[in-house]
């Protein structure tokens, strides 16, 4: 969706679910209709309409949709047979995936999406991973460029707060060289992703659009074009004092598997060396004292979640502890390891922090610590 880049040459799928089988409690407004403005909008930009597909609940109706689009329901049987069976066979080059609704994040940090058809004791969801796992090799011959847009929570546990065991997941084939598969995540993990209802969009699919809209189209071809646009407007809002409605990160994951925050602004980059010599007891006392000082970082579960809007290389190299300070040097050491990491760790604490004056003491630590950080 770019200059040279032929529409016909593009598939599309719109996943948006406003309704669960498990019923009202489960229900939302907004994503059904994000699924059907994204479907219009690359019909308005040449992509056959028999290209685009929405799976959506409930069903808006025929008329909701541009003319030849394909509409079909989100259950777990359709949205299988829809990407399983239906888009490996088809001939193109580029695929954009976009998805709305709940989500969360199970035991083994895996990102999970509810099928429409989901209840409280058969709570069926799409192993995301898995599936771009799947995407990602040769089981699907074609769509060397992918786009994937997810705007769903990343809770670690269901709506309703009942835990889910178990993993669905897909076959792999071998990996396709050269292929690239882009994810734009509205939330991280443990993250909601903010929804308004009153509007019936979801916030991240929102800002997404309007970018599109601005005649920035080209920016679906170059992710990362879009994701540094997102930042900026996600900057804008934080800043504008709609913090509470709006995820202060998003997530993205780029052709080589890397995660990264995007609303830091500082450059994150790929994972680096470490230091030729670790930082001494000394240096690190005061920012383990200092983070040690937020009463949100003292509690396990908290801090859990502090940690988790890291980047998932860095998360994934924390060596954990049960004690607040072991798990805050722990931290720190492995941040330094990883260029931008610090000022992403003193960004999840200000998010959670509720002391200022602790904050403030958490951000001179760092600064003193790692200037370039």
């Amino acid at each position: 969706m770019g200059p040279g880049h032929d529409p016909r040459d593009v598939h599309v799928v719109a996943v948006g679910i406003d309704q669960y089988a498990a019923g009202r409690d489960w229900s939302l407004v907004g994503p059904a209709d994000d699924a059907l403005r994204f479907a219009r909008w690359f019909v308005a930009r040449d992509v056959p309409p028999g290209q685009v597909t929405v799976l959506s609940s409930p069903d808006p109706g025929p008329n909701a949709i541009p003319p030849g689009a394909v509409l079909r329901p989100a259950d777990r049987a359709t949205v299988r047979e829809v990407l399983l069976r239906e888009l490996p066979s088809r001939q193109a080059s580029t695929l954009y995936v976009i998805w709305g609704g709940h989500g969360y994040v199970d035991t083994g940090r895996r990102r999970r999406l509810y099928y429409a058809d989901a209840t409280a004791t058969d709570a069926g969801s799409l192993d995301l991973d898995s599936m771009l796992a799947t995407f990602a090799s040769d089981l699907v011959p074609t769509f060397d460029r992918q786009v994937w847009i997810v705007d769903a929570c990343q809770l670690h546990d269901r709506p309703q707060g009942v835990c889910v065991t178990g993993s669905e997941t897909f076959p792999v084939g071998k990996p396709v060289a050269g292929r690239r598969q882009d994810v734009l995540f509205a939330a991280g993990l443990g993250q909601v992703a903010a929804n308004l209802g009153v509007r019936r969009t979801g916030l991240f699919s929102r800002e997404v659009l309007r970018l599109l809209d601005d005649g920035e189209a080209g920016r679906l071809a170059d992710p990362e074009r879009l994701m540094a646009a997102l930042r900026e407007r996600f900057a804008v809002l934080r800043a504008s004092g709609l913090t509470a409605q709006t995820p202060t990160y998003l997530w993205h994951r780029n052709a080589l598997g890397d995660e990264g925050f995007l609303l830091d602004r500082s450059e994150a980059g790929n994972v680096a060396p470490a230091a030729p010599a670790p930082p001494s007891p000394a240096m690190l006392g005061p920012i383990v004292d200092a983070l040690l000082e937020v009463p949100e970082f003292l509690r396990p579960n908290d801090r859990e979640e502090i940690l988790s809007l890291l980047r998932g290389q860095v998360y994934a190299a924390i060596r954990r502890s049960s004690a607040a300070r072991l798990d805050a040097i722990s931290a720190v050491r492995t941040c330094l390891r990883y260029p931008g990491a610090l000022s992403e760790l003193v960004e999840a604490v200000r998010f959670f922090a509720t002391d200022d004056a602790a904050m403030s003491r958490v951000e001179d630590a760092a600064a003193r610590l790692a200037p370039n950080s």
